[in-house]
């Protein structure tokens, strides 16, 4: 998508849903004509019907106003499902852009919180998707507005230029206070998006809190942030009432003065009393249009405080480059670092071979991110590469090399899902080796409920290892799967993870634990982002730096 900001993101919307909204505002446009209609035709048959006193000529125009009345009926009632329908479709395109932006294997230099992330596509595209209605009715509006000026205009000129007037001056106005609307529509939005993140957050982190005993904390805060967006929309909502009234009175002031103006004209002889029942409706009427005009306007404002917020991260920069397409050609098994450089590894050196487990002690948290970002290809390092099989990773395409190298994060995440869509049809080997089986026993008919938050720590850390082990892919690189389990347990494991890939599979595992350490067939010290010593655990429980990282 082209850097073309708040529009560009509106005319996406707008990209399946041009005939929808084109029926759509047809339909509004014919209900508000026929509404204009209305006053004249009873006017007419006060002139050429009443005031003569001809029952037949009075029937005539009875029937064409009731004619008039089903046309207003059907286009009306007939606009809302359409309306409807169109804004969906447009809402339903934006939600998905938004998320495959967000889920896109290239990342994004603009990191969106899980909260921001939900508001956005929640509450934001929903806004940005009745912009089919807004537009709709604020195009009716204007037709409206037109057709009844140049009804009041064929009545007299003198009632039509002070309609004219009294819109003129609503006109000016409506942009004017429509400003600070947007701003403060933005504000709000951005208050309602943390308030939300800290929400998701809180909720995530239940376990944690408790187990803390900070829940007032927690409490206090959440309280602090939802008040501030209380505030914001207090702000935005005292601004939108502004206008709609400012509006309202003109619109009031509109019919006053048509009134008084053509009551004057009347008693001059200037117009008839038809003519003066036209423009009095007219001008009642003329309160609708100018009021869908304001109600338009606040809408728009509204509308591009949340598609700024959507373009914001439509046109964010990629985080990587994509290779060229896919390859037929599988990728070897083997990992090699060769002279990496990011801002805290400085020229690392690092080769796995096919079929070996190799551990890495990392005590420098910023550069354990660093390199498993770079291991999954989050971000490209500054200098060096990562070869997968020998070939350069930035020449794979993103998904070949997500399929050949996975890298699975400390902190994993579990959906709601069942057992077999979380590790697979044939579990049972990588649940052995997670020593997850009673887990999946528990969840073989509900699921992992809430994300995973139902389970204990290490119950989801078991689970999620024995999803990846189930995947089997050529290259398996962990971030201290085991830091939740017991001592017990966790030399379960790290035996299960060698005897199912020892020898068979590349597996690379960053991690201070002891215990998988010892089944690891090399381990890499790292200090000051180089490789400091290489070494089984059994030999490096000689190195004081080891024992210092590992086992002090």
């Amino acid at each position: 998508m082209a850097d073309r900001g708040a529009g560009g993101v509106v005319q996406l919307a707008f990209r399946r849903s041009r005939g929808g909204f084109a029926a759509y505002a047809g339909l509004l446009c014919l209900h508000q004509v026929c509404e204009a209609a209305t006053p004249v035709i009873v006017g007419l048959a006060i002139d050429h019907a009443i005031a003569p006193g001809s029952v037949p000529k009075v029937l005539v125009w009875v029937a064409v106003l009731a004619g008039v009345y089903v046309v207003l009926s059907a286009a009306g009632n007939g606009a809302g499902p359409v309306g409807a329908r169109v804004a969906t479709r447009a809402e339903h395109d934006l939600r998905q852009r938004i998320v495959a932006r967000l889920l896109d294997p290239r990342g994004t230099t603009r990191a969106q919180p899980t909260g921001a992330a939900l508001s956005l596509a929640g509450s934001d595209a929903e806004r940005v998707g009745e912009t089919v209605v807004v537009a709709g009715v604020g195009l009716s509006g204007l037709v409206a507005l037109l057709v009844a000026s140049a009804a009041l205009m064929l009545t007299s000129v003198t009632l039509g230029l002070v309609a004219l007037g009294c819109v003129a001056v609503a006109v000016f106005v409506v942009p004017l206070l429509a400003r600070p609307l947007q701003e403060r529509s933005a504000a709000q939005q951005q208050a309602a998006a943390d308030s939300s993140g800290l929400a998701v957050d809180l909720v995530e982190g239940l376990r944690v809190l408790h187990g803390l005993g900070a829940q007032r904390h927690a409490v206090d805060r959440f309280r602090t942030s939802s008040q501030v967006a209380r505030r914001a929309r207090v702000r935005a909502g005292t601004t939108e009432a502004a206008l709609e009234g400012v509006t309202l009175v003109i619109a009031g002031f509109l019919l006053v003065a048509v009134a008084g103006v053509g009551a004057r004209l009347t008693l001059d002889g200037t117009i008839s009393p038809g003519e003066l029942v036209s423009g009095v409706g007219l001008a009642q009427f003329l309160v609708g249009p100018v009021a869908r005009l304001s109600w338009a306007g606040a809408g728009i404002a509204t509308v591009r405080a949340s598609a700024q917020r959507i373009a914001d991260v439509l046109e964010a920069p990629y985080a990587v480059t994509d290779a060229p397409a896919p390859s037929d050609r599988p990728l070897g098994e083997g990992l090699q670092v060769a002279g990496l450089r990011t801002e805290h590894l400085h020229g690392l050196d690092l080769v796995v071979a096919p079929g070996e487990l190799v551990g890495v002690v990392c005590d420098d948290l910023v550069a354990r991110r660093e390199l498993l970002d770079t291991l999954a290809r989050r971000r490209d390092p500054e200098a060096g590469a990562v070869l997968v099989g020998g070939v350069a990773s930035t020449e794979v395409a993103l998904d070949d090399l997500h399929r050949a190298v996975v890298v699975v994060p400390h902190e994993a995440m579990l959906f709601t899902e069942p057992l077999v869509d979380v590790v697979g049809p044939t579990p049972d080997r990588a649940l052995a080796a997670a020593r997850a089986a009673d887990v999946a026993a528990a969840l073989a008919d509900a699921g992992s409920r809430h994300h995973g938050t139902s389970l204990s720590g290490g119950q989801r850390q078991r689970l999620s290892l024995a999803r990846a082990l189930a995947a089997d892919p050529p290259v398996l690189v962990l971030d201290d799967p085991t830091t939740a389990l017991d001592a017990v347990t966790e030399a379960a494991v790290a035996r299960g993870l060698h005897a199912l890939r020892a020898g068979r599979r590349t597996t690379l595992v960053v991690t201070s634990s002891p215990a998988l350490l010892a089944v690891a067939d090399r381990v890499v010290l790292l200090e000051g982002g180089r490789a400091a010593v290489t070494g089984t655990h059994a030999e490096l429980v000689l190195d004081e730096r080891y024992v210092a990282a590992v086992l002090s």
